[in-house]
């Protein structure tokens, strides 16, 4: 193949070049370059306001399924629990439990057994229906907190909340042995002189319960904040009521009642929501 040259200033150039590397000059007999054309830039543009939002996904559907179910459990169980209680009180005499005696000029205290075997019982069932309750609501909120962050904070009180009444229960059994103890010492039925308490050790056991019970009030108030949460996130204004009223003692039979129908419609509402479209 013959040598080419640049017309304009006489250079050699490569074979089939479009333009002489020395001057720039356009080579005769050369393709024109073709450019490759650039690809669309694809443009994402806002969504508008007012548009229909996406449904929630099937995993949203499942944990509010099974908080709700767990928070209507949980109101139950609150309802039964206060009624028994309220059904022992009033039917049995615990007034009795400590009398004061004075005997032969002796000032001293007489403890029935009967009564106290019913204080037992009641307090053995009160604590099993709270922490059978306290467990529903946390399992509600540890379902909801994996997708509602604001759901974390009371699953934590929650928590503190069991163990404190642990801890209650632990200091409770402790005072209820050092009465025992001093019933014997004295003899069923005879008054309790002041030597046969341990008043060092039962008055530290009462510090104890009445710690634990404050920490026990905080984690309370933290599930409180989780069922007004549970309000604001299903748009029940009903459960939000009860949040308040569950921390008023007269009152808090009727929150347990609100947050069952609360708890119950919100899942209604759920239930509704993802069900699927019949035709015909």
């Amino acid at each position: 193949m013959s040598a080419q040259f640049c017309p304009n200033c006489g250079k050699p150039v490569a074979p089939g070049a479009a333009f002489c590397a020395s001057c720039g000059a356009s080579l005769p007999g050369a393709a024109p370059p073709t450019f490759a054309p650039a690809p669309p830039v694809a443009f994402a543009y806002p969504p508008s306001f007012g548009s229909v939002p996406t449904a929630p996904s099937p995993g949203s559907q499942a944990a509010d399924v099974r908080a709700l179910s767990s928070v209507q459990w949980a109101a139950i169980v609150a309802i039964v629990g206060t009624l028994l209680s309220l059904v022992a009180v009033f039917g049995t005499n615990v007034a009795s439990l400590a009398n004061e005696t004075d005997t032969g000029g002796t000032a001293g205290v007489t403890f029935s057994l009967s009564a106290l075997y019913v204080l037992i019982a009641l307090s053995v069932a009160g604590v099993v229906f709270e922490i059978v309750e306290v467990l529903l609501m946390r399992d509600a909120f540890q379902t909801l907190k994996r997708i509602d962050g604001r759901f974390s904070t009371p699953s934590t009180l929650a928590l503190v909340l069991l163990i404190a009444i642990v801890l209650v229960v632990v200091a409770a059994l402790g005072i209820y042995a050092e009465l025992f103890q001093a019933i014997a010492c004295a003899g069923a039925g005879n008054p309790i002189p002041s030597s046969c308490v341990n008043a060092g050790t039962l008055l530290g056991l009462i510090g104890l319960v009445v710690l634990f019970a404050i920490v026990a009030f905080v984690g309370y108030v933290g599930v409180l904040v989780g069922i007004w949460r549970l309000g604001t996130r299903y748009d029940e204004g009903i459960l939000k009521v009860a949040a308040v009223l569950l921390i008023i003692p007269v009152l808090n039979f009727v929150g347990a009642i609100l947050v069952l129908v609360g708890a119950h419609s919100a899942l209604g509402r759920v239930s509704r929501r993802h069900a699927p479209a019949s035709f015909g």
